[in-house]
């Protein structure tokens, strides 16, 4: 009975659409779109820093002052569209703070749009001691913007092959899409991702997925960005990295497989000879490899694009800033 109880609560309708927020005390922005739009994604780790789940549950104090600090940073990242991932509605683990709600409003965002991609009454993670689960978890991905959102659908991913009992209890990855009105009769797709992280096949089986969804979407502009979990084909590092010594990625195709369904990316293809080191956003207090992405498709043009280190270890992952054109 536990069991059944513990691991309930997630709608698995797919898709499934969910009302776009207007953020309460936010002014709306009312001039003219500009043809040059920045776009970033940054995974927050729910406010819980650097530091993995190992190290335990966070202090409230501790949370609430890496929020802070995401809000913080985001205005100084200057963006007109932000895709976060591993943003907590209603958990434990993050003293139940609706983070989307905080970061729309500290951050000056009138317009969010969120799904939820977890959502289970008892989580029994990490197992031992019981003092150190998460406990409830509402959790999921979310798109902050100062433009107008029209429509926010969640596409469910499929699970990894562990046993049934685990995904009961696993995140369902997913990918969001957000229209975006511009205003003059332009709009832009969003998709906010979130890829696999332990298992290569499942992971590249989302990647053919999300590339699928952007070429469907068929010479409309399309923005593709968030945490792939994975590095790209050029990178001299492939396998035993220094904080996962267990992990080879030197067959991995995601990246590849993105690349085949895109225009362009946050960087150029020199960024990866000429200074590698720039590009990579995870772990974020000692960074050695690239897993968050900017894709475009569509007619945008790549304007620039970089890794903003500035803003310090606030999430085990760095974001990711990209400015492109609109044709």
């Amino acid at each position: 009975m536990f069991f059944f109880w513990a691991s309930s609560g997630f709608d698995d309708a797919d898709p499934l659409s969910w009302a776009p927020e207007r953020v309460p005390g936010v002014p709306e922005r009312r001039d003219p779109a500009s043809s040059r739009l920045r776009f970033a994604t940054w995974n927050i780790a729910y406010g819980r820093g650097w530091k993995d789940d190992a190290a335990g549950l966070r202090p409230e104090s501790e949370i609430r002052a890496n929020l802070a600090g995401i809000a913080r940073a985001l205005r100084t990242l200057d963006a007109d569209v932000v895709a976060l991932q591993e943003v907590d509605f209603d958990s434990a683990r993050s003293y139940r703070i609706d983070e989307v709600a905080f970061l729309a409003r500290e951050a000056g965002y009138p317009w969010a749009a969120r799904i939820e991609t977890w959502h289970c009454r008892y989580v029994p993670f990490p197992y031992w001691p019981p003092s150190r689960h998460y406990g409830r978890v509402v959790s999921g991905q979310a798109v902050l913007s100062r433009y107008p959102i029209l429509s926010d659908v969640r596409h469910l991913l499929p699970q990894p092959p562990n046993p049934f009992w685990y995904n009961a209890f696993y995140l369902h990855r997913s990918i969001q899409q957000v229209e975006i009105d511009l205003g003059g009769g332009r709009a832009v797709t969003v998709l906010n991702a979130h890829l696999e992280a332990f298992h290569q096949g499942n992971r590249e089986d989302h990647a053919r997925r999300l590339a699928d969804r952007v070429r469907g979407l068929g010479g409309r502009p399309v923005v593709a960005l968030g945490d792939m979990n994975a590095i790209p084909p050029e990178a001299t590092l492939r396998k035993a990295f220094p904080d996962e010594p267990g992990t080879d990625m030197t067959t991995d195709a995601t990246i590849a497989t993105l690349r085949g369904a895109a225009d362009g990316e946050a960087f150029l293809p020199s960024a990866y000879r000429d200074d590698e080191r720039s590009t990579f956003t995870f772990p974020a207090h000692a960074p050695n490899r690239r897993l968050d992405y900017v894709f475009f498709a569509g007619p945008l043009d790549r304007a620039d694009g970089r890794v903003a280190r500035e803003v310090g270890a606030l999430s085990d992952h760095l974001p990711v800033v990209a400015d492109a054109v609109l044709r």
